[in-house]
């Protein structure tokens, strides 16, 4: 349909009702009027900015789906890997000595003997040879007692009379080095608390109020290694 004033016929020779003007139109000359109206079709173009704005939009979009409120990972950091070294001893870990001329060299179980001092050491990861000396707490001592002496508590996370504890004095956090006359029991040289290793790290005399953690272990073609996890809390104990 046209913009004119005038009725147009159609092709069936049937007049078109009146065509109301073109808005345009009214305040247009009659020279201008006879252009093609776009008033039809004009609501239905869009302004040069809006389709610059969507285009800059679809380019800026994320591609990948957004973490809804509540979903695993929605507003948090990338987990960090945990540190190797810190890590605590790890079933299959093997010992490395802590300090003196065989330093960083495995603990084999023929080097431990009934009546010599604790051997202070760090777990080793066997595949990486990682020393786990990363945590203070990771100390451990190892001495060898008589079985027979092994308590019920104590027995099942031994091998060949060796048993592990944690090194740090559960009093003060001082490392334990000395083995007491009776072969099953260290004390520490700080302020001389004493803890029976063959009844399950008990306290034999304070200052300490709690007993050492004990740590399972297992002997693997020669190598003292971890059979589980630490059975106690580490460390000083904060009340003290």
């Amino acid at each position: 349909m046209r913009c004119a004033d005038a009725p147009a016929t159609g092709r069936n020779g049937k007049t078109d009702p009146p065509h109301t003007p073109c808005p345009r139109e009214i305040i247009m000359s009659d020279e201008t009027t006879q252009a093609p109206c776009l008033c039809d079709y004009a609501a239905t173009v869009w302004p040069r900015r809006d389709i610059l704005t969507a285009g800059i939009a679809l380019l800026i979009a994320p591609t990948t789906p957004a973490l809804a409120v509540g979903e695993p990972g929605a507003g948090a950091p990338p987990a960090r890997a945990p540190n190797p070294k810190a890590l605590r001893p790890q079933p299959g870990d093997r010992f490395a000595y802590l300090s003196g001329e065989n330093k960083d060299k495995p603990v084999m179980a023929a080097d431990i003997k009934i009546g010599d001092p604790p051997r202070l050491a760090y777990p080793v990861d066997p595949a990486t040879e990682t020393i786990r000396s990363g945590s203070r707490v990771n100390q451990v001592l190892l001495i060898r007692t008589d079985p027979s002496a092994l308590t019920p508590a104590t027995a099942p996370r031994a091998a060949g009379g060796i048993v592990a504890y944690s090194a740090i004095c559960t009093h003060n956090g001082c490392p334990i080095t000395l083995l007491d006359g009776d072969n099953r029991s260290v004390v520490c040289t700080c302020h001389g608390s004493r803890f029976d290793l063959a009844d399950n790290g008990a306290i034999l005399t304070g200052p300490a109020t709690r007993r050492l953690a004990g740590l399972p272990v297992a002997v693997a073609d020669g190598f003292v290694t971890v059979a589980g996890a630490f059975t106690g809390a580490l460390g000083a104990a904060t009340s003290q």
